[in-house]
């Protein structure tokens, strides 16, 4: 099928809504599948059976004339209702031997086709691919967020440069990821610069970017958003107040590129956290607070004060993604530590344990999403000896973290083991410190004493247990000078 212009692809791809996988499957691929993983037969799908491009023409199929390519890409519905990408969206791969004489330029990293159309479609765990139910579809024109696609794709050929392809991870840049992509956990290629053998990557759209363009699609009312310019914008804006529209017809957006929507270049989550705590470094937490706030906390210092400056001068997690663009499509976690002498005092915790986080594989599970993408935006506080106490340590430094292969893999003996507890409803097989050796993810209560956390692990979904980092690899990202 051929579309000449834009508006006969968005015409044509309006009936695609409500429709299921089975439903437009004509070339019974489904059937001929192999496995319920086969995540690719889904753009096949869409490909041969609904635009009824041949299987054996794909570039076809990502409508090159109109310079928009096809994605197929599923959402999860959270528990409080909000939406998150499944999972990232995988582009060309990542030649070691040629990056490094390569620019983003002349990479032709996104081709052609800068713009997405995107098909939507719900994912509900432990349902037959074909079943999957279709709900949306959008235009996202990837050029907007060029400058950040930029400065990722420098941060990978850095590292590639350095002989440090083995060490790529993820968490290392915002938008443009560097995924893994051999056909299992032990495939190895060559890098220029190193003997040692990194795992095949490839470049993706990260799940944190999908799932903010995703957002943007459900926070938008008209049918078509064009942004031509700021004027433009904000007439469009009062507009939709004014006349308040409500009704959605094709749920397409397209932005267009102007000097005016463009954050400024080389723009990251750490370069925003470092700017707004520029001011404090060297100050105790209490000096900090208490300039910030006005009051005077002496008597009684607050058990979350790092908390507490964090949340004022930076934002509460939930209000980052209005503060700045960057926030909606990146994966971060801004955390506090205690330091001496360059080492945490202290192990780091993570949200409490949901049991229905385990349903899953570790290859398909959230929290191998969640350590794979995500960047710990780490806001050091020193205490030069023991004897001082929190509310005197001083504002050192900001680090950025992130996991490798390596620490995945250890992360990955946690993550079994406590499935299969859950599974065997037995507390002895959970993953508490010093579980197996080189443990670097282990768990601990993270109530009130008395909670009794491990025996009443099994009783609701949500624990009062949590993942801790162990301080040995908390200390080993500390003293990484390339992180």
């Amino acid at each position: 099928m051929k579309f000449n212009t834009r508006e006969e692809l968005l015409e044509y791809t309006k009936n695609i809504k409500g429709k299921t996988f089975k439903e437009i499957d004509s070339q019974h691929l489904l059937d001929k599948s192999k496995s319920n993983k086969n995540k690719g037969v889904l753009g096949q799908i869409v490909e041969s059976g609904f635009y009824k491009y041949p299987l054996n023409n794909v570039s076809e199929a990502d409508f090159e004339d109109l310079g928009i390519e096809l994605k197929v890409s599923g959402y999860i519905k959270n528990k409080d209702g909000s939406l998150r990408a499944k999972e990232r969206v995988k582009l060309s791969k990542i030649d070691y031997n040629n990056i490094v004489n390569e620019t983003y330029e002349s990479s032709h990293l996104l081709g052609k086709c800068k713009e997405m159309l995107i098909i939507w479609y719900h994912y509900i765990p432990k349902t037959d691919y074909g079943d999957f139910k279709i709900t949306d579809f959008q235009i996202y024109d990837m050029s907007q967020d060029e400058d950040v696609f930029k400065h990722d794709f420098e941060l990978i050929k850095e590292k590639v440069i350095n002989g440090k392809a083995h060490e790529l991870s993820e968490g290392d840049t915002s938008y443009l990821g560097a995924c893994t992509s051999g056909a299992t956990s032990a495939d190895r290629t060559t890098q220029p610069f190193s003997d040692i053998a990194p795992k095949p990557r490839a470049y993706s759209l990260k799940n944190a970017y999908m799932t903010g363009i995703l957002r943007e699609l459900k926070e938008k009312t008209p049918d078509i958003i064009t942004f031509n310019s700021t004027e433009e914008n904000k007439k469009l804006i009062k507009k939709v107040k004014d006349e308040k529209i409500e009704e959605k017809i094709e749920n397409i957006i397209t932005f267009e590129s102007t000097e005016e929507n463009k954050r400024l270049s080389e723009k990251t989550v750490i370069d925003y956290v470092n700017n707004k705590l520029k001011p404090y470094f060297g100050k105790t937490q209490l000096e900090i607070l208490e300039e910030i706030t006005g009051k005077t906390y002496k008597e009684k210092i607050p058990k979350n004060i790092n908390k507490m400056i964090s949340d004022k001068l930076i934002g509460k997690d939930n209000e980052l993604y209005e503060k700045d663009e960057l926030f909606r499509k990146t994966s971060f976690i801004i955390k506090n530590i205690p330091i001496r002498n360059n080492k945490a005092i202290e192990r780091m915790a993570f949200k409490t344990l949901q049991l229905s986080d385990f349903e899953e594989d570790w290859e398909d599970s959230y929290w191998k999403n969640y350590f794979e993408e995500t960047a710990l935006i780490v806001i050091c506080y020193e205490a030069e000896n023991s004897k001082v106490k929190n509310g005197y340590r001083k504002l050192k430094y900001v680090k950025q973290m992130s996991f490798t292969d390596e620490d995945l893999e250890s992360f990955e003996k946690t993550y079994n083991m406590i499935k299969i507890a859950i599974e065997k409803r037995d507390i002895n097989l959970l993953p508490t410190p010093n579980s197996f050796e080189n443990q670097l993810l282990e768990i601990a209560p993270k109530g009130i004493k008395g909670d009794d956390a491990y025996n009443n692990f099994f009783k609701k979904d949500k624990t009062k247990v949590s993942f801790m980092i162990s301080k040995t690899l908390l200390n080993e990202k500390l003293n990484d000078k390339d992180e």
